[in-house]
């Protein structure tokens, strides 16, 4: 067959394929060609450009924006929401939480445990936006302790919604978040109700946490659970950009507290590097030193993060003007 003879019969199959709508089986049966052979002239017609696709994404939606993260921070995964530059922090974290809760219902595999670092108003609008699924999941873990002023209500809670929402079973972290002291950690910690919970976190197949920076959120105020003034100092003193789980990090994502010095009951940064799955939920601007410290660490498999903030993870650290 001739070159002129095969690509007037690849722009016939084009044609009849991406024009007029014909399944690649009626293609087959009008020309009397095999199904095989009409796949494979598809397959040749945008190789060879014969037939061009192009894929035009609407105003609101960022893949080169994304494509850039991901390459930046070697980062599987960017998802970017909209919302207004002028975006206050509600309507952040209920953008966020939209996509959050749509990624759950697409991604959601069974038989998987989910983790939720239960200390955050951005996975608690996830929570909120989430449709009821007849899922297959092991269960849904808190990842962080919950028992303080308001523990009850909103980290227990919260982890109990997600899991009735998931239809399956949870499994609560009977313990504060910050422990008095080391000792008393290591104390509670060996608490059987306890031990039974931390010892399924190398177990858990996808963690939701969120992402805070060094002062604390008012959620975390509210709850008693964060720590003193003397400590964060200190913290800050190292370094600390941000914290997972209430584990502090610094701007390069390496720990700033010794496991001797670490009074937190909570999923440690060593497991939630390991952790197959680890989705990221943060936004505003003031949080992009704690979020790029969090990818610098590689704790991060998925980041889903509003649009203003995204463009400050592509601006050099000694620059005030974001990379275009």
């Amino acid at each position: 067959m001739a070159k002129q003879d095969e690509q007037r019969l690849m722009v016939k199959i084009a044609t009849l394929y991406y024009i007029e709508g014909l399944k690649q089986s009626e293609i087959a049966q009008s020309l009397t060609l095999s199904q095989s052979f009409v796949s494979r002239i598809l397959n040749r017609s945008v190789k060879e450009g014969v037939v061009k696709i192009s894929v035009v994404p609407p105003a609101n939606v960022y893949p080169e924006l994304e494509k850039a993260i991901e390459q930046t921070y070697n980062l599987p995964q960017a998802i970017v929401v909209d919302v207004p530059d002028q975006a206050s922090p509600l309507q952040i974290k209920q953008a966020i939480g939209s996509a959050a809760a749509h990624y759950l219902e697409t991604r959601l595999r069974n038989d998987e445990l989910i983790g939720i670092s239960s200390w955050s108003g951005t996975i608690r609008a996830m929570v909120d936006a989430l449709h009821p699924l007849n899922s297959a999941c092991k269960g849904v873990i808190q990842l962080l302790g919950g028992v303080g002023a308001n523990g009850n209500v909103q980290a227990t809670i919260l982890t109990q919604n997600l899991a009735a929402l998931l239809n399956c079973p949870a499994w609560l972290l009977p313990s504060q978040s910050i422990e008095h002291s080391v000792s008393d950690r290591q104390r509670l910690s060996a608490n059987a109700e306890v031990a039974e919970v931390l010892s399924k976190f190398e177990q858990v197949d996808l963690a939701i946490v969120g992402i805070g920076d060094l002062e604390p959120s008012a959620l975390l105020r509210n709850s008693g659970n964060y720590y003193d003034g003397r400590m964060l100092q200190t913290l800050a003193a190292r370094g600390a950009v941000g914290d997972i789980c209430l584990h502090y990090f610094d701007a390069c994502g390496q720990p700033v507290l010794k496991a001797e010095e670490d009074p937190v009951i909570g999923m440690e940064l060593a497991q939630v590097k390991q952790c197959p799955q680890v989705v990221g939920l943060a936004g505003g601007r003031e949080k992009a030193q704690a979020i790029r410290g969090a990818l610098l660490g590689g704790y991060i498999k998925v980041l889903i993060i509003d649009y203003p903030t995204a463009r400050l993870l592509l601006t050099p650290q000694d620059s005030s003007q974001p990379v275009r």
